[in-house]
């Protein structure tokens, strides 16, 4: 992405007060990431994203925890670094366990933003920033300095007894990876035939898919999202191409059929994407709304194109990892068969006492499982046979390709035992909680029989007696769900005829949540506000008043009338929300540059645009009046002026670090600094 640059120039604010900058970069807002895990707007990381994102995907796989990247030319000026990490984390949905870190390229500034369950102490987070972040970014190694806050982070959190195994050392694939395996189980008349390719699909957390936000794009960020998705798909169609040819020589035809498959399938969904595109290019002009429901479809097409690739490189990936340590997975492949046979006989003797136990319909998910898995375990046996075999001839590709398959063979074996022990004890917690779902449908059919009767009251109370009659603990999975979906369309019919008594009771049992995400919102959209005072107008202001005088309300009313207490604390959520919305719409217009240059004051009057922000953050530090110190800091040398700022939390010389926990009112911790 190209960088932008634009030039603002303040003079003559007032007597003896002058803001200068020579050609700067446009200051950033807090953004939302919609779903991407490294975001840069500056084209610093151009061609080592891909790098980036492997470092993240390490630390995941070794710790479970999420780290998102985003780089900027400047964080916007009327709010530190931390607070502007804060915000992004917050504009993101990020959570408890997740970590942000925010780069300004042109500030040289870093910030991060730590959720409060993320497992890195404050010493571990201050060492990586300290020790591998900011050496690399103080000589402009962008990529490698993110790469190597990550590894840190990776090494002072990885268990002591190293990751996870993929699926093949003895493991399912589900239990390894998270994912959902895809086995093709082929068998021949007399038994066995040959399986020439097995393929574990993985969901991969680093490519969730883009649609996942495009109900909070406009149809111009749509566009920008469907065409940058197009070119992406595109190249990566064209290196698919020339892998499966590599492939091909390498493995042969037959292992690379399923890649063959996906590419094709992969190309029609692109080429149909790519049809689409240009009818939306035509002279013929379209509605908002048909604009957007096609380009939602051209970037659920790359996505699902994706997908397909992406299953395929963990697959090749897989069988490549095999082949270059050959011995080491035979003799680890070999060792996992060795038990197999002990978990086929316990999955046995378990489907013969589910059997006594509960009904066909209830085990019919395993009941074939253990002659599955005998016959996978005949699979595994002839695969590891020509796997010895190739080996011994020297055919490394070969053997590669058998061993690979064995390790699926026994990993699908190792699911279908495992399933047939979890059913077990499925079943019997089911078995237990249908007795007490089946006391409480019964409670509320009582209940029911003593209210007056509407038609609808009336059906749901029939529905309910009839489910409760039949019942049937031999399947009490199945009779659970019917309980359960009986019992909540009589309690939702119920809860127009409940007493007054009840409802006040639970009323006062929702009204704490409320109250307590209603204050959470104020609060939020009041620090929004007061972060971007010089911005914000006076709706977004009526509403945050409003808010807060329905909270009051609420608070109020809490003991006396808990059912109108609720009304009011739902209604200063509602308010609280609106604010917050309408505040970052003022900012967002306040930031587009309107007349003369970059947006600055022209003539008598104020011209909008980014100036117009740095002008009333700066009024507004001037004349807010008490609370912290307010005011502007030039601070000399290379320093950026701090508008309303409370003063003293930017560095005043390169180099140094500033960390903030569990004190921030966001509840979330990190470090910053400059470099």
């Amino acid at each position: 992405m190209g960088r932008h640059r634009s030039i603002l120039a303040v003079t003559a604010l007032s007597a003896g007060l002058l803001l200068s900058t020579t050609a700067p970069a446009a200051a950033v807002p807090p953004v939302d990431l919609a779903g991407a895990y490294v975001l840069d707007q500056t084209g610093v990381l151009d061609g080592d994203v891909a790098s980036v994102e492997q470092a993240i995907d390490r630390l995941f796989e070794a710790s479970g925890v999420a780290l998102y990247v985003v780089v900027v030319d400047r964080f916007e000026g009327s709010i530190d670094g931390l607070a502007w990490a804060d915000e992004t984390a917050a504009l993101s949905g990020l959570g408890d366990r997740d970590a942000l870190l925010a780069i300004a390229v042109d500030d040289r500034e870093y910030a991060s933003s730590i959720g409060a369950g993320f497992p890195a102490t404050d010493a571990q987070l201050a060492s990586a920033e300290t020790n591998a972040l900011v050496p690399e970014l103080r000589d402009d190694n962008w990529a490698e300095g993110i790469i190597a806050y990550a590894d840190s982070l990776t090494a002072a959190l990885a268990p002591a007894d190293g990751p996870v195994d993929e699926p093949g050392d003895g493991e399912s694939s589900a239990d390894a990876g998270g994912g959902i395996p895809i086995v093709p189980i082929a068998l021949g008349v007399g038994g066995v035939g040959a399986v020439a390719w097995f393929v574990i699909a993985r969901a991969r957390r680093k490519n969730g898919p883009v649609t996942a936000a495009v109900d909070q794009q406009s149809v111009a960020e749509l566009d920008q999202t469907a065409s940058r998705r197009l070119v992406q798909l595109d190249d990566a169609l064209t290196t698919s191409e020339q892998e499966l040819g590599f492939a091909e020589a390498q493995f042969g035809a037959a292992p690379t059929e399923g890649f063959r498959t996906a590419l094709s399938q992969a190309k029609a969904l692109v080429a149909d994407a790519f049809r689409v595109r240009r009818e939306l290019d035509d002279e013929n002009p379209e509605t908002d709304e048909q604009k957007r429901a096609a380009l939602v479809g051209i970037i659920s097409a790359c996505d699902e194109a994706d997908a397909l690739l992406e299953a395929q490189e963990d697959a090749f990936d897989a069988l490549r990892d095999v082949e270059n340590d050959l011995p080491a997975a035979l003799a680890t492949v070999t060792s996992a068969r060795a038990a197999a046979p002990a978990a086929i006989e316990a999955a046995e003797a378990t489907v013969t006492r589910l059997r006594a136990d509960f009904g066909a319909t209830a085990i019919a998910s395993v009941v074939d499982a253990p002659t599955q898995a005998r016959r996978l375990l005949e699979l595994a046996d002839a695969e590891l046979a020509e796997a010895t075999a190739n080996q011994q001839a020297g055919k490394t590709s070969e053997a590669a390709v058998d061993v690979r398959s064995a390790q699926l063979a026994l990993a699908q074996l190792t699911t279908a035992t495992a399933n047939v022990d979890r059913l077990a004890t499925d079943l019997g917690e089911a078995r237990t909680a249908l007795a007490a779902q089946l006391d409480d449908l019964r409670a509320g059919i009582a209940a029911a029989a003593a209210l007056p009767t509407s038609a609808s009251l009336a059906s749901a109370l029939a529905a309910a007696e009839s489910t409760a009659a039949s019942a049937d603990a031999s399947d009490p999975i199945g009779a659970l769900e019917r309980v359960v979906a009986a019992d909540r369309e009589l309690d939702t019919q119920l809860a127009g005829a409940r007493d007054e008594s009840e409802r006040r009771s639970k009323a006062a049992a929702a009204l704490e949540r409320t109250l307590t995400s209603a204050r959470s919102r104020i609060l939020s959209a009041a620090e929004y506000v007061a972060a971007h005072r010089g911005a914000v107008g006076a709706d977004a202001r009526a509403r945050l008043a409003e808010a807060q005088a329905q909270e009051q309300i609420a608070s109020d009313a809490a003991t006396t009338d808990p059912v109108a207490a609720l009304a009011a604390a739902q209604r200063a959520l509602d308010f609280a929300g609106q604010a917050l919305q309408s505040a970052e719409n003022d900012l967002q217009a306040t930031m587009a540059p309107t007349g003369g240059v970059g947006g600055l004051m022209t003539g008598g009057g104020r011209g909008g645009g980014v100036s117009d922000a740095l002008i009333g953050g700066l009024i507004g530090g001037l004349l807010g009046g008490g609370g912290g110190g307010g005011g502007f800091s030039s601070g000399g040398g290379s320093r950026r002026p701090t508008f309303g700022s409370s003063g003293g939390r930017r560095p005043s010389s390169g180099g140094s670090t500033r960390r903030s926990s569990s004190s921030r009112s966001s509840g979330r911790r990190g470090g910053g600094g400059r470099f």
